[in-house]
């Protein structure tokens, strides 16, 4: 049963992951609610780590622009789909060296640090992220290579982002126009897939029932949430909620992150680390 409002009887919480757009900030601006919960929450001692989809910052950007906002927070509380998309073509195809990339500079960044050849020459996989410099000619190049067997690889499926006076299309509204024209299903890396909770999790060193996912959207930050095993929380200051009864329901709605009760005492106790 999904729990709504200010009178919510809040379970044990000793860590946080959460989302970034639509929950701390829109586009440029920060969301002040946000910004004062988890300042307090820092203040509280109570870990959190932020899982974002968006693919188009560093750790690092996240980190300056966080403490523009009044928030300090350190690189390694930053999970980015850029990252885990690099860490996923290392793992899973080690065989394979050059990597087509349509998105920004971070993910390009993200594949050569990695030790991967961004070309477009006869790369064998394509990667796909969130490019405000979208041409007709780039997704051409995609749709050439992964018609001539190369990997087909999205950072998320996200197909709005929330801006400072409305919304902007996402990453997965560019992958769906190439998954479209090749008739190809990617392999999505970032949520709702449970990849980036999971790196999450294990920096927090917390304990998985008393952790919770906070995101603005239920197809992506929820789904990611109860698939890896956490209490959800839906935030209502970014993407707006659509009805969808295949999807699994946040445990909780709320309009403000100030509405959630964490107990200080409780999230200041020693933790001991997941193995």
């Amino acid at each position: 049963m999904v729990s709504v409002g200010s009178n919510i009887n809040w379970p044990p919480i000793e860590g946080i992951i959460s989302d970034l757009d639509g929950v701390i900030y829109r586009g440029s601006t920060a969301i002040a609610d946000a910004i004062e919960a988890f300042t307090a929450w820092r203040k509280a001692d109570v870990p959190f780590c932020f899982a974002t989809n968006n693919s188009t910052h560093t750790p690092e950007d996240v980190v300056r622009r966080l403490r523009g906002c009044g928030l300090s927070i350190e690189p390694s509380q930053v999970v980015t789909s850029a990252i885990s998309a690099a860490e996923l073509v290392r793992k899973r195809y080690p065989h394979l060296t050059r990597i087509y990339v349509i998105g920004a500079p971070s993910l390009v960044s993200a594949m050569r640090d990695a030790g991967l050849e961004v070309t477009e020459q006869r790369p064998e996989a394509v990667v796909m992220g969130l490019d405000r410099d979208i041409t007709h000619e780039k997704m051409r190049i995609a749709i050439e290579a992964i018609l001539n067997g190369a990997v087909f690889i999205g950072t998320n499926p996200d197909l709005l982002l929330p801006t400072a006076s409305g919304f902007e299309p996402g990453a997965g509204a560019t992958i769906a126009a190439v998954t479209a024209a090749t008739q190809v299903q990617p392999l999505i890396v970032g949520k709702p897939q449970v990849p980036m909770i999971e790196t999450a999790l294990s920096r927090l060193g917390t304990n998985r029932e008393s952790t919770i996912m906070i995101g603005d959207q239920v197809p992506t930050d929820i789904q990611a949430g109860k698939r890896a095993g956490l209490s959800t929380v839906l935030v209502t200051t970014g993407v707006p909620t659509r009805q969808d009864p295949s999807l699994m329901a946040p445990d909780f709605i709320v309009s403000s992150l100030r509405e959630i009760e964490v107990n200080a005492a409780r999230a200041a106790q020693p933790r001991q680390r997941r193995a």
